[in-house]
């Protein structure tokens, strides 16, 4: 009779001190008031904490949370200030100095900056109480839209790089339209997205406007454009343009060679007057006639009027 009696008082003892456990837990996270920040990359960003109680706090500690164990960064106290770790120097700084409500600035933040910190206040009459407060680094979606004409389609390209990654999604009509995306992964935490339509018909998208919709942190970015005819070329008409290019360069450097050797034919007259039409040489010495002149004989070769 007494052993069921002892049992159900222990079970009843242990079920209040789990109770109240859980409600010293949450009463102390309750205390502690703090907001997730999201930022932009390579940009400062603070984060804050606040003791709501009327305990007297002796030193306030930030801590990096990871996955083994957290991290000490700074701590502000009355008798020492603030004392930054080593590892953490030139990087962040405690730029609230209250016990009860404290701020963590981040210089300039970078991938590592990303996670959750923990603010530890160390009270004199309840210990340690904490809060938690999360920072997010987001990059602005750089959006490109831009078409090409080919032989048989036509190619429009969107591509947005951003953090965390963009979604894009077109306003197009028409039919026959492919499309296909590709993503990229940077080693600085961005990712590029790059959507490509493929239209069959291009003569029936000329004139039309595409728009292009980049999702990012549920905010849209559009970006629009028409289509314009512009040139494109078939291969075989590229092929003829470039056929007809070579062969007028071909006839213009013959032309230009035989002026040049026509050039050079008289001045070669002009300076040897005995190689003209109108002179007979004979190493003979046999008489010839000239025009417009009269020879009587050869001497050593020469003519002799």
């Amino acid at each position: 009779m007494g052993r069921p009696v002892f049992r159900r008082l222990f079970c009843h003892l242990s079920t209040y001190r789990l109770i109240w456990f859980l409600a010293a837990v949450m009463l102390c996270r309750a205390q502690v008031v703090t907001q997730n920040e999201k930022e932009l990359l390579n940009t400062p960003a603070s984060l804050r904490c606040s003791l709501q109680n009327s305990e007297e706090v002796l030193i306030v500690t930030w801590q990096k949370i990871k996955a083994v164990s957290p991290e000490n960064m700074v701590t502000f106290s009355k008798n020492h200030g603030v004392v930054v770790q080593p590892a953490y120097k030139g990087k962040i700084n405690i730029t609230q100095l209250e016990l009860k409500n404290s701020t963590i600035t981040f210089w300039n933040t970078t991938l590592e900056d990303e996670g959750c910190y923990k603010c530890l206040f160390n009270t004199f009459g309840s210990g340690k109480i904490s809060g938690t407060a999360c920072l997010s680094l987001s990059v602005q979606p750089t959006v490109f839209l831009q078409y090409k004409f080919f032989e048989d389609r036509l190619n429009i390209t969107c591509s947005a790089n951003a953090r965390p990654a963009p979604v894009i999604s077109w306003k197009v009509s028409g039919s026959g339209i492919e499309n296909s995306t590709e993503v990229l992964f940077h080693p600085n935490g961005t990712t590029s997205v790059t959507s490509v339509l493929q239209v069959k018909d291009p003569k029936r998208q000329v004139g039309k406007e595409v728009v292009c919709q980049v999702l990012h942190l549920g905010n849209v970015t559009s970006v629009t454009q028409t289509v314009d005819k512009g040139f494109w070329f078939s291969v075989p008409l590229l092929l003829s343009i470039v056929s007809l290019v070579i062969l007028l360069v071909l006839i213009s450097i013959l032309l230009y060679w035989k002026r040049r050797r026509n050039q050079d034919r008289g001045y070669l007259y002009s300076k040897q007057p005995w190689k003209r039409d109108d002179v007979c040489l004979q190493s003979k010495g046999q008489a010839c006639l000239l025009p417009r002149k009269k020879i009587r004989f050869f001497k050593f070769g020469v003519p002799v009027l």
